[in-house]
C-alpha cells in the first residue's frame, strides 16, 4: 500500500517537473512563409536596425513575423505586443505592425509608425523601403522612385530593391511616354528626353522626340535624338522619312529626294509617293525668283501674283510661242513680276484699261475671278477638257479644284491654293 502511494506521489511529481520544463520552452516557430507578390518588397524588419535582442527574444520575433508573412494579423500582432512590453524601444517589432496597415490601405497609420521609427534612426533600411512601398502602393511612382533610388545607392540594399527600382523606372518611361502623345510638340519633347533618362534604348520614344524636334523645326536636335537608332533600324521607312524630313529643313532638297525615292520604290506607300512630289515643288519652288516664292506665301493673292504663280507653274503659258504684242500698261514698271504680267497681257488674260493704260497690278483678286482666270486659261491654251465648254462648266470637266468650293465669290485667295489649283491646270496642257 506505502509502495503504490509512493508510485502515486512520484509519478504526480514528474507531471509536475514536465509541466514546468514545457511552460519555459519558447512556443513553437510557424512554418516558414515565402513571401509573393507585392509583399516581397516589404523586407524583413531587422534589416538596418543596429540593436540587437536577447537570443531567445529573437527567437519569438522571428515566430511573430511568419505570422505577418502569413496574413494572420491577430497572432502576429498578440506576439509583437509581448516583444514590445518587455523591449518597448525595439523598433523591428513597431515596425513589423506597419505592413498589416500597408496591406489595408491604411497609409496614414503606416507613415506615422514608419516616421518614428526613421526620426530614432534615420539609416534604418527597412524604414525606408517601407516608407517607398507606401509611395508605390499610393501610386506616387516618380515619390517611389526617388526614394528607392536613395536606398539603392547604400551598400548592404537589399536585393529586392534593384529589382522594385527596375520596375519604377518602367512604370516612369509608361507614363512620361503616354502623357507626350497627346501633348503639345514642346511638351511632348520635354516629357520625352524625360523618358529616355528612364530607357535610354527605347526606339518609338526616340522616333517621336525626333518627329516633335522637326515639327518645332529644331532641325540639328532632331538629327542628334535619331543618330542613335542609325546602327540597329536605320533601314526603317518611318526612320528614313525623318532623316529626309530633317534634310528638308536644312534646304538639302536633293538628299531628301533621293531618301523618299528609295522609300516609295521599296513600299510602294502613296503617302511617301505624295510626299515626294511635294518636296519636289518645294526644291522647284525654292529655285525659282524671290517674287514667285513670295506669290505661294501670300494670303490673299493680287494681279501681279496671279500671274507670276501661272507663269512658273503652266508651262503652256511659259513657254507660249507666235504671242500678239502685248498692250502698253503703264503701272508696271517697278513692280515684282513685270515680265510675268506682260505674258497674261500678251495671252489675253489681263486686260489693260483703254483710258487710264493701267492693269492695276496690286489690286486682290476674289475667288469668283480666279475660277474665272484659270477657265480662261484652260480654254485659251487649248486644254481638250474645255472645248464647246461655258467657262462655269470648264474647272469641273478638266479636273480642277474651283476655288469657289472653298472660298466665298468675293474673299481673297491664297498663293498655295492657286498654285495647286494651276497645277492641275498645267496637267491639263
Amino acid at each position: 500500500m506505502k509502495n503504490s502511494w509512493r508510485l502515486a506521489v512520484g509519478g504526480w511529481r514528474w507531471l509536475i517537473v514536465v509541466m514546468v520544463a514545457a511552460s519555459c520552452t519558447p512556443p513553437p516557430p510557424a512554418p516558414v512563409v515565402t513571401p509573393q507578390g507585392d509583399d516581397r518588397y516589404l523586407v524583413d524588419p531587422r534589416i538596418g536596425y543596429e540593436g540587437e535582442l536577447p537570443s531567445a527574444m529573437s527567437q519569438r520575433f522571428d515566430a511573430a513575423w511568419q505570422f505577418v508573412l502569413r496574413g494572420n494579423e491577430m497572432e502576429a500582432r498578440r506576439r509583437l505586443a509581448e516583444i514590445t512590453k518587455k523591449h518597448p524601444d525595439y523598433l523591428p517589432a513597431r515596425l513589423a505592425e506597419s505592413v498589416f496597415d500597408i496591406r489595408a490601405g491604411r497609409f496614414d497609420v503606416a507613415r506615422a509608425q514608419i516616421a518614428d521609427a526613421l526620426r530614432r534612426m534615420p539609416a534604418y533600411t527597412a524604414a525606408q523601403v517601407y516608407e517607398a512601398e507606401i509611395a508605390v502602393r499610393d501610386h506616387l511612382t516618380r515619390t517611389a522612385y526617388d526614394l528607392y533610388r536613395e536606398i539603392a545607392a547604400q551598400p548592404n540594399a537589399p536585393a529586392t530593391v534593384g529589382e522594385r527600382l527596375t520596375q519604377l523606372q518602367e512604370a516612369l518611361f509608361n507614363e512620361l511616354y503616354a502623357a507626350a502623345q497627346g501633348a503639345p510638340d514642346a511638351e511632348a519633347a520635354r516629357l520625352l528626353r524625360e523618358a529616355l533618362a528612364f530607357d535610354p534604348s527605347a526606339v518609338e520614344a526616340r522616333v517621336l522626340l525626333s518627329q516633335k524636334l522637326l515639327a518645332q523645326r529644331q532641325f540639328e536636335e532632331a538629327r542628334r535624338e535619331i543618330d542613335p537608332l542609325l546602327d540597329r533600324v536605320a533601314d526603317r521607312a518611318d526612320i528614313q522619312s525623318l532623316l529626309a524630313e530633317i534634310d528638308v529643313g536644312r534646304g538639302r532638297y536633293q538628299e531628301a529626294i533621293v531618301r523618299y525615292d528609295r522609300i516609295v520604290k521599296r513600299t510602294k506607300d502613296p503617302r511617301y509617293e505624295a510626299r515626294l512630289d511635294e518636296i519636289k515643288r518645294e526644291w522647284s519652288a525654292a529655285n525659282m525668283p524671290t517674287h514667285f516664292r513670295s506669290a505661294l506665301a501670300s494670303e490673299a493673292v493680287t494681279r501681279a501674283e496671279l500671274a507670276t504663280l501661272l507663269y512658273w507653274t503652266v508651262p503652256s503659258v511659259r513657254f507660249a510661242q507666235n504671242l500678239n504684242t502685248p498692250t502698253i500698261a503703264v503701272d508696271i514698271e517697278d513692280v515684282p513680276g513685270r515680265e510675268e504680267i506682260i505674258r497674261a497681257i500678251a495671252l489675253g488674260l489681263f486686260e489693260v484699261d483703254p483710258v487710264t493704260r493701267r492693269v492695276h497690278p496690286s489690286r486682290h483678286v476674289p475667288a469668283s475671278r480666279v475660277s474665272s482666270f484659270l477657265a480662261r486659261v484652260l480654254s485659251i491654251r487649248g486644254a481638250a477638257c474645255a472645248r464647246g465648254l461655258t467657262s462655269d462648266r470648264v474647272l469641273a470637266a478638266c479636273s480642277v479644284t474651283d476655288p469657289l468650293a472653298t472660298y466665298p465669290p468675293e474673299e481673297p485667295v491664297r498663293g498655295k491654293d492657286v498654285e495647286a489649283a494651276l497645277m492641275q491646270v498645267a496637267k491639263q496642257l
